[in-house]
């Protein structure tokens, strides 16, 4: 897309995007002005009612602390070459006492924007790069050495809301000859070129889509020639190829050791296909080139029904939005199907030319990045395959309250320091269904909730009879007015792997009585509507809160401590974390 025509839809999108600003800006020593447009229209094409705000001209010391006040991100745009005048042509007939005077110089630069930027959310800071000028050089330049050693400054120095872009791959992927504009740099210090800007802001795009809770997380696989090489119906279990005797199978057994190591991360993966179900299970079972196991997939639909169907299916087995789903295929024909059926759901396709298959799978990571990893990202899948187990045990009970007492259901509650503050930030992050809010936070911002005397932090984690869910919900709580006995829920969440088991009453039960404990008399909260977490809006006049203020998408509660009234169910156990 040419750059008018980005201008164009850009500000026809700007006009039609509702929903709360996600403001970002953007902090540059050189010229980057075009950045506004693109990075806008790639975020507000997804939803994301995006704003840009670039900085003043080579002031990103001072636009850290003035400019960047209000943002949800900031993207540091600090360019090597710009440290001084020239610094690129100029360092290669310095003397090496000149030189290491700018790196101590700009090692107290960056000291200062970070420590400028600690506080916020989201900050993605470029690494210096020296391609552009010195890229045909076989030996270390002194510009490549000062830039090496101030990657190794920003590493040491950047703190756990910060993200370091690494500029050598996209320059690479670019091509730099397509990156760099020697011309317009020298005329108006604008290096950069559109093409390499949209590569750059497509590289960063997943930070910011993570930041607003929209990471997927269910990767559904075709079988004949997406696990494999062939058709199983035709070619027959000897006739299908993952191995490394041929071609075709040394590229499907790369695709099945990727797609493992997208499991080991925390991607679910589900299978989708057409075909006798007893035959795939039979090859996941005894094929001895298969490197994926029925361990591997959390959930899978083998049959002859139309796909669009089947992935709602596992949608709804899985109680998740289609919009966590990536459906991968060979068959264009497929994925058009879904494609018009299921808009929510990303389709990719199966490239033609098998060589280019690998690299496909590895660019999905980023349809999956998260902003923070937990320890129980490697537990999701089996987690996932568990609560399938329950769901069928379901069948077996005449009430659902017999069921859920046959779970031998037990919460730990983790009070405040004793919280995961990884996994706390994530389900904030990936959160949507069972969310009041839907605020999104960062590892920094629990970090600092935690250190404040103004918040009340608690998280739990749940197991039964058939094992661990995990850490699976939290509530923020803030003094309200700096009154201590006043308090307001920020946020309220469950991971949706638990719901229906009463397990948020059991919690809250225990929330209220800790707060009695503190010295609170008076609960404020409110739901903020979103177009996936309408299953929760009568949760709070379900516990009793009385409607202060209400509005089409808003509602805004209180209760009196003394007149909570809790639900004490007997089959939940409840302890705290010691």
């Amino acid at each position: 897309m040419k750059y008018t025509e980005i201008l164009k839809k850009n500000a026809r999108l700007g006009s039609q995007n509702t929903g709360e600003i996600f403001r970002i800006v953007v902090l540059s020593n050189i010229t980057v002005v075009q950045i506004k447009e693109i990075l806008e229209l790639s975020l507000r094409e997804e939803g994301i009612n995006a704003e840009v705000v670039v900085g003043n001209y080579d002031s990103i010391i001072q636009d850290s602390i003035q400019v960047a006040l209000k943002a949800n991100a900031v993207v540091v745009f600090w360019e090597a070459a710009n440290f001084i005048d020239n610094l690129h042509t100029n360092i290669s007939v310095m003397q090496s006492s000149d030189i290491v005077d700018i790196a101590m110089g700009v090692e107290n630069e960056i000291d200062l924007v970070l420590r400028n930027l600690k506080d916020h959310s989201l900050v993605l800071l470029n690494s210096f790069s020296s391609l552009a000028f010195d890229s045909y050089e076989l030996d270390e330049t002194s510009f490549k050495k000062l830039c090496r050693e101030m990657n190794t400054v920003l590493k040491e120095k950047k703190s756990s809301n910060q993200i370091i872009v690494d500029i050598d791959p996209i320059l690479a992927k670019t091509g730099i000859s397509h990156s760099i504009d020697f011309r317009q740099y020298i005329s108006s210090k604008n290096l950069y070129t559109i093409k390499f800007l949209k590569s750059y802001v497509e590289a960063i795009k997943p930070a910011f889509m993570a930041a607003n809770g929209r990471s997927r997380k269910v990767l559904v696989l075709d079988c004949d020639n997406t696990l494999w090489s062939g058709i199983l119906g035709e070619d027959g279990i000897d006739g299908i190829q993952m191995s490394d005797l041929t071609f075709n199978g040394k590229v499907f057994r790369e695709v099945q050791t990727l797609l493992r190591g997208l499991r080991k991360n925390g991607i679910l993966l589900a299978l989708c296909s057409k075909n006798n179900v007893s035959d795939v299970e039979h090859i996941f079972r005894t094929h001895p080139d298969i490197l994926l196991k029925e361990d591997d997939i959390v959930a899978k639909k083998i049959n002859w029904q139309d796909k669009p169907k089947n992935i709602k299916d596992l949608a709804v087995e899985l109680n998740l939005g289609l919009d966590s789903f990536v459906f991968l295929d060979d068959s264009e024909f497929e994925l058009g199907l879904v494609q018009q059926a299921l808009p929510q759901v990303k389709c990719i396709q199966v490239p033609t030319n098998l060589s280019e298959y690998p690299n496909l799978i590895r660019s999905l990571y980023r349809e999956f990045f998260c902003l923070s990893k937990s320890s129980e990202d490697q537990q999701r899948s089996q987690m996932y395959q568990q609560e399938i187990q329950r769901k069928k045990l379901l069948k077996q009970f005449n009430s659902l309250d017999d069921y859920l007492a046959s779970l031998d259901l037990e919460i730990t509650i983790y009070w405040d320091c004793k919280i995961q503050i990884s996994r706390a930030a994530q389900l904030t992050q990936k959160t949507n269904q069972f969310n009041l809010t839907t605020k999104r936070y960062t590892e920094l911002d629990i970090e600092k909730m935690l250190a404040s005397p103004k918040y009340i932090l608690a998280a739990f984690s749940v197991k039964d009879c058939y094992g661990e869910y995990g850490v699976t919900g939290l509530v923020i709580l803030e003094k309200k007015n700096d009154i201590p006995s006043k308090m307001f829920i920020d946020t309220f969440l469950m991971s949706c792997r638990v719901i229906g088991r009463n397990i948020e009453f059991a919690f809250f039960d225990k929330v209220v009585q800790e707060l009695q404990y503190r010295g609170v008399t008076e609960l404020h909260t409110e739901y903020l509507a979103t177009s996936k977490n309408e299953q929760v809006r009568k949760f709070y006049d379900i516990l009793g809160f009385e409607v202060v203020q209400e509005k089409e998408d808003y509602r805004n509660y209180v209760i009196q401590i003394s007149n909570y009234r809790p639900r004490s169910i007997e089959y939940i156990r409840v302890k705290s974390h010691e």
